[in-house]
């Protein structure tokens, strides 16, 4: 019996090793598809740079939640204004992703999912030294590493919603 090789995704595997040398949730999804996006890992980077944290640090939506949906947009989103029976389509498609998330870490919300941790926020608006610790504790490499795979996957969906528009 021969056993296959387990699959591997580059994406995800760029985005946790983002993440292992300091980037934030969000900057290590978008660095780790940084390629199907079409962006520089500098670009990724500053882009993500405000989503980290729970959304700059508010411990709200994961930055790797976000980071997601903001990549899927840059795949799969509209190029143009959209009617609302579109809209809602779209919607719905980037929710799926999100209700997947949840699925498997039980929520999106970054405080919720630290909790679950026993992590703590910090007082103060300095985020936690990167250090052996703080890595041994977080669970946000799984995070970052879901959110990558979806991405990437995305790439291969069907398009949602109507065509683009031809603009005159």
């Amino acid at each position: 019996m021969s056993s296959a090789a387990p699959t591997t995704c580059p994406e995800a595997e760029a985005a946790e090793a983002a993440f292992e040398v300091g980037a934030s949730c969000a900057q290590a999804v978008l660095t780790g598809c940084c390629r199907l996006l079409g962006l520089s890992e500098k670009q990724a980077m500053q882009l993500g740079s405000g989503f980290g944290a729970g959304l700059c640090g508010l411990r709200e939506t994961c930055g790797a939640v976000n980071a997601m949906v903001l990549a899927l947009g840059l795949i799969k989103g509209a190029d143009h204004p959209m009617e609302a029976k579109e809209k809602a389509a779209l919607y719905r498609h980037f929710r799926s992703h999100v209700e997947a998330f949840d699925n498997v870490f039980g929520t999106h919300v970054c405080q919720e999912l630290l909790k679950r941790a026993s992590i703590q926020k910090q007082a103060g608006d300095a985020p936690e030294a990167r250090s052996a610790a703080y890595y041994a504790k977080r669970p946000c490499a799984a995070f970052v590493r879901f959110c990558a795979e979806r991405v990437a996957a995305a790439e291969n969906e069907p398009a949602v919603g109507a065509p683009p528009r031809q603009v005159n």
